[in-house]
């Protein structure tokens, strides 16, 4: 615009050197002929001025009408990365408040659980960690909080016992999924320990059961537990 303004300038003073100089010319020539085409002359050059105007004008507001088209793309092309960037910080979240995380074990009092002649929920009242809080240590179920893929893993021991076998069941929603268990004469230690990769939806139950007749031992060394983790979270 700066440089429209300079040249307008140079051509309005331009002119009026001209309708001056026509002016001279007009007092010392005495032929109207000839005054009327200097004046034709003129007049051609103020047209010639206002379209170089309007020219120079029009190609100032192109120059403005693309730089700001050039900005408002600058702008919904940042607008979209920091979109990108709110979804990222939105799933990094989300994915914060999904970790769920529990390790819990029957421990004190050390001593036998069973044998009893009918299938006993097995309770985890000490807690070792329960993050997400999902795992229940007054029922020994833990209940999936999220749609996902979780790792459960469970141990059981049996210490100092001939008279009885060694045990526990896997369930999700009152069905077994696993049975672990050891059979022999050796009294002296036995331990069986497993993990499975479950699908689970929100309110999937999973738990262990001490089958009849069978037995675990525990003790302040968490010989007998019960963990699980979310592996990753399903949509």
């Amino acid at each position: 615009m700066e440089r429209t303004a300079v040249v307008v300038v140079a051509l309005m003073m331009l002119l009026q050197k001209s309708l001056q100089d026509t002016e001279v010319l007009g007092k010392s020539l005495d032929s109207s002929a000839e005054l009327k085409q200097l004046k034709d002359l003129v007049f051609q050059q103020g047209l010639a001025l206002t379209e170089l105007q309007v020219s120079l004008l029009e190609k100032d507001d192109t120059d403005l009408r693309r730089n700001m088209d050039s900005l408002k793309k600058e702008y919904e092309e940042q607008a979209v990365a920091l979109s990108a960037v709110k979804r990222e910080l939105e799933q990094l979240k989300e994915a914060n408040e999904k970790k769920v995380a529990f390790s819990a074990a029957i421990g004190l009092p050390a001593g036998s659980r069973g044998p009893v002649n009918t299938e006993l929920t097995l309770i985890y009242k000490n807690v070792l960690t329960n993050i997400g809080n999902a795992y229940n240590p007054s029922s020994g179920i833990f209940t999936a909080p999220f749609k996902g893929v979780y790792y459960i893993r469970f141990t059981a021991s049996l210490y100092d016992s001939d008279s009885f076998n060694l045990g526990l069941n896997l369930y999700k929603n009152g069905q077994v999924l696993m049975h672990l268990g050891e059979i022999g004469s050796d009294g002296y230690a036995k331990h069986v320990s497993s993990g499975v990769a479950l699908e689970l939806v929100v309110g999937d139950q999973v738990y262990t059961k001490l089958p009849a007749n069978y037995g675990v031992y525990d003790d302040s060394l968490f010989r007998t537990s019960f963990s699980g983790f979310l592996i990753y979270h399903m949509c």
